[in-house]
């Protein structure tokens, strides 16, 4: 979606502008809402859940499945508008720059409550299961920090092949020791004119399961994995996921009538909140979609495989970060009850992590998604500079 064309040229114009980041600034396009500072309200406490394994060598699996529940704050700071990207046509040598607008932003997320699980053993057709405390010690402490920054580009944009228009980006750098950017789509929607038949959040589906254990490439069954005669070649592969299948992680049970967090259907609170809480309130009047993917081809030049993803050595010899997606879903609500406009964010991500060589004889290494998804709400509507160190779980 480009920007209307008298704001580009009066960006342009006036040369590249750095400041507090305001609400509802036309320069930021479809990143106008997201000024200001976002949480897990009380109201929207112990939203946020997170899925990952992890390299393990306490299981003859060679990993353990961990389940967090957090809240988190989200701070969007610093408007950069009119940053001039140089670029030539190459059918005439014409100067054809682009104009970029950025949006820096500051996650950190604190745990409230964890569960994890791995395979200790297999005998015969039952499995035994383990808990650690590894992750204990992490309640009401960070366990994730994110500095980055999300990017409208304004114009000179290319088109996927669905049509959609690569014009956001999203950049962060995590202390793990992981960078990325990921490029992809936005859209805006005027809910108030659309049938009730698509008045339906644009949550993705995302299946949390290992990809590459069974003898299919693109496998995720939670059954033990058989060879082509039938007889199983690893014993219980999928038992932790399969428990969490079974027995959803409810965290420290805040959230009424929610059944619980699970990896074949991760997804879900997003819409049991948008059911049973965001269409309470009021009437939504505007969604905004913000698509990123790290392995769109976003040059349109088949430039290299996969290169939107760096990790520091340790990182991607024990658990290689080689994929990362998510979608934020920003609503414009009108309080029934006070009239007053709240905004809501909601984003499910997904990042995949390599490791541990596949069991079924396929090359290369089995691919972990690591999910994360929550709800906020906006609280405050302008940037401020203390926000940051109001957020720090460790003071």
């Amino acid at each position: 979606m480009a920007l209307d064309k008298n704001l580009i040229e009066e960006m342009a114009v006036a040369g590249r502008k750095i400041y507090l980041a305001e609400k509802d600034d036309p320069k930021l396009g479809p990143l106008r809402w997201l000024p200001g500072t976002w949480k897990n309200t009380p109201e929207l406490a112990g939203h946020g859940f997170n899925i990952i394994s992890l390299p393990f060598g306490g299981s003859p699996n060679g990993y353990r499945l961990l389940m967090n529940q957090y809240d988190e704050v989200l701070n969007f700071l610093v408007a950069d508008v009119g940053v001039p990207n140089r670029g030539v046509n190459p059918a005439d040598g014409t100067q054809t720059d682009q104009t970029a607008v950025a949006l820096s932003y500051s996650q950190i997320i604190t745990q409230r409550s964890n569960e994890d699980s791995y395979l200790v053993s297999v005998t015969g057709p039952d499995s035994t299961l383990g808990k650690t405390d590894i992750s204990e010690k992490f309640n009401g402490h960070g366990i994730h920090h994110e500095p980055g920054l999300w990017l409208f580009m304004t114009d000179q944009n290319i088109s996927q092949e669905s049509g959609a228009e690569v014009s956001v980006a999203r950049m962060g750098s995590i202390p793990h020791g992981n960078s990325f950017i990921a490029v992809g789509s936005a859209s805006t929607s005027d809910w108030t004119q659309l049938p009730d038949e698509k008045k339906r959040p644009p949550i993705p589906r995302i299946n949390g399961v290992v990809v590459g254990g069974g003898s299919d490439p693109d496998e995720r069954a939670l059954d033990p994995i058989r060879n082509s005669a039938g007889n199983i070649i690893n014993g219980d592969y999928f038992a932790p996921y399969r428990y969490f299948h079974e027995n959803p992680f409810k965290g420290d049970g805040t959230i009424n009538g929610f059944s619980g967090f699970e990896p074949v259907n991760p997804t879900l609170l997003l819409r049991h909140t948008f059911e049973n809480f965001l269409k309470g309130i009021g009437t939504i009047k505007q969604v905004t979609t913000l698509q990123v993917d790290s392995t769109i081809d976003h040059s349109g030049i088949n430039r290299v495989t996969n290169p939107s993803i760096g990790n520091t050595p340790f990182i991607t010899r024990q658990a290689d970060t080689t994929a990362m997606n998510c979608t934020f879903i920003i609503y414009e609500i009108e309080d029934s009850k006070t009239g007053a406009l709240r905004y809501f964010l909601q984003y499910a991500q997904n990042v995949i992590l390599d490791f541990i060589n596949r069991p079924d004889g396929h090359p290369g290494r089995a691919r972990w998604p690591h999910i994360s998804i929550n709800t906020l709400e906006r609280v405050e509507a302008a940037a401020r500079t203390e926000a940051i160190m109001e957020s720090l779980p460790s003071r």
